[in-house]
C-alpha cells in the first residue's frame, strides 16, 4: 500500500520551491525610470562584485596578489558587520576580530571567487567536535537566482519535529530532499581541521569538491596564537543541487549586472564558547533562509580593463527553414558606424540587423567592422553561422 503522506509531503514540496523560486525583485518607479528594489536584508542594499578580466582571474594558491587589481570599494570590512547573536552589535573590537571580504566573478563562468583576509587574538581550529562548529568558520551563503525562502529546513514540515535531531525520520527526508537545494551554505574552516576545508550544510557535499570549488590558505600561527589568516576561493552557485550529484544539477547562470543573494557570517571561537556570530546581513536568519541574503550585483569590468574600440558581436537563427538570423552588437568603445559583410554579397549599417540567407550552408564567413573616435576593429566568425 502506498504511503500517501509521504507523497503529498513530495508533492507539496515541489509547490514551495516553485514558489520560492520566483524572483524577488520588484520594480518601482522613481523619475519615470524603472528601479529595481530587492526584499533582501539591509533594506534592499545593492553590494557591488567585482569582474576580473579573463586574462586576469585569480589563481587559487594562497598568494593574494592576484587580488591587487580590485579596487577597494568592492572590499567589505569589520564595519559592515552585525553581531546579531553574542551582544556585541556593530561595536566589534578590532583587536579581538577584524575581517576583509573581497567578491569577484569572471564573465562566462559560473564562479563566485571570494578573499577573506582576517586578523584574530586566538584562532581557534584543533578542538574537535563531532557538530563541527567548535572551530573559528568562515561562512558563506549564496543563492545564485535570488530564489529566496528557507533552503535548509522546509516549511512544509513542523519545525519543531525538526529540531536537531538528524536521526529522525523527518529529519533525514528534509535533509536529502530540501536541505541546500535551490541555496548553499559552506561553513568554511579558518584555518582547516583535520584537513577538511569546509562542512556544507546541506545534503550536497559533491559541491565543495574540484572543480566545483577551490580553495587556498596563507597563515603562519597555531592553534590559540593570534594573527592573519588570508583565504581565497571559489564556489559555484546553483539553482538546483540534488543529493545525487552534479549530473542533474542546474549551475546558476551570471551574466553582467545580475543580482544575486550573498552573505557571510564569521563563527569566532576564543578557546571556550562562542565569543562572536557577525554577519553581513544583521541577521542570523540568513544561514537557513535566502531571503534574508544581501543583494549583491555582477558588475561589468572596469574602465581601465576595457579595450578603447572592440568589434564583437552575437547570433541567433530565429528561423532554420528559412535561412534567418539575428545579429547583436556586442562591442566595446564609443562607435558610430556598424559594417555587417554576410559573406553571400549582402551587407548592413545596421547596428542589429536581422538577416536572410539565400542559399543554406555551414561554412559562413561574417565580419563585423566597427569605426568610432577611437578607431576602427573587426570581429570575423569562422563557420559558426549555420542554417540548414
Amino acid at each position: 500500500m502506498k504511503n500517501y503522506k509521504n507523497l503529498n509531503c513530495k508533492k507539496a514540496r515541489g509547490t514551495w520551491i516553485l514558489f520560492f523560486c520566483c524572483i524577488l525583485g520588484t520594480i518601482s518607479e522613481s523619475m519615470g525610470q524603472s528601479t529595481p528594489t530587492y526584499q533582501t536584508s539591509r533594506d534592499g542594499r545593492i553590494f557591488q562584485i567585482f569582474q576580473f578580466p579573463r586574462d586576469q582571474m585569480p589563481r587559487i594558491d594562497g598568494d593574494m596578489s592576484d587580488w591587487e587589481i580590485v579596487p577597494e570599494n568592492y572590499t567589505y570590512g569589520t564595519d559592515l558587520l552585525n553581531d546579531t547573536e553574542d551582544g556585541m552589535g556593530t561595536d566589534i573590537p578590532s583587536e579581538d576580530l577584524d575581517v576583509k571580504v573581497t567578491i569577484g566573478w569572471v564573465n562566462g563562468m559560473s564562479r563566485i571567487y571570494f578573499k577573506y583576509e582576517a586578523y584574530d587574538d586566538f584562532w581557534d581550529f584543533e578542538r574537535f567536535n563531532p557538530e563541527g562548529y567548535l572551530n573559528d568558520i568562515f561562512e558563506l551563503v549564496v543563492d545564485g537566482d535570488l530564489s529566496g525562502g528557507p533552503f535548509i529546513k522546509s516549511p512544509m514540515y513542523d519545525q519543531a519535529e525538526l529540531g536537531w535531531e538528524p536521526q529522525t525520520a523527518s529529519y533525514i527526508e528534509n535533509h536529502l530532499n530540501f536541505s541546500g537545494v535551490h541555496a548553499q551554505n559552506y561553513h568554511i574552516y579558518t584555518p582547516p581541521v583535520n584537513n577538511a576545508w569546509v562542512l556544507v550544510w546541506g545534503n550536497q557535499p559533491w559541491i565543495s569538491e574540484f572543480p566545483r570549488a577551490n580553495y587556498a590558505y596563507d597563515y603562519d600561527f597555531k592553534h590559540g596564537e593570534s594573527g592573519t589568516l588570508s583565504l581565497e576561493g571559489w564556489i559555484t552557485p546553483y539553482d538546483y543541487a540534488p543529493h545525487d550529484g552534479p549530473q542533474r544539477a542546474i549551475e546558476s547562470k551570471l551574466w553582467e549586472n545580475k543580482v544575486i543573494g550573498l552573505s557571510w557570517s564569521i563563527l569566532d571561537f576564543d578557546g571556550g564558547e562562542r565569543d562572536g556570530h557577525v554577519n553581513l546581513a544583521h541577521t542570523v536568519r540568513m544561514v537557513s533562509n535566502a531571503s534574508y541574503l544581501c543583494a549583491f550585483k555582477l558588475m561589468p569590468l572596469e574602465d581601465k580593463f576595457l579595450d578603447p574600440i572592440k568589434a564583437e558581436w552575437t547570433f541567433d537563427v530565429i528561423d532554420q527553414e528559412r535561412g534567418v538570423v539575428a545579429f547583436k552588437d556586442e562591442s566595446i568603445g564609443e562607435i558610430n558606424k556598424w559594417t555587417w559583410d554576410f559573406g553571400d554579397g549582402e551587407s548592413s549599417n545596421e547596428q542589429n540587423p536581422i538577416h536572410t540567407f539565400a542559399k543554406k550552408g555551414v561554412r559562413k564567413v561574417i565580419t563585423l567592422t566597427v569605426d568610432g573616435p577611437e578607431g576602427s576593429s573587426k570581429r570575423t566568425r569562422y563557420w559558426e553561422v549555420m542554417t540548414r
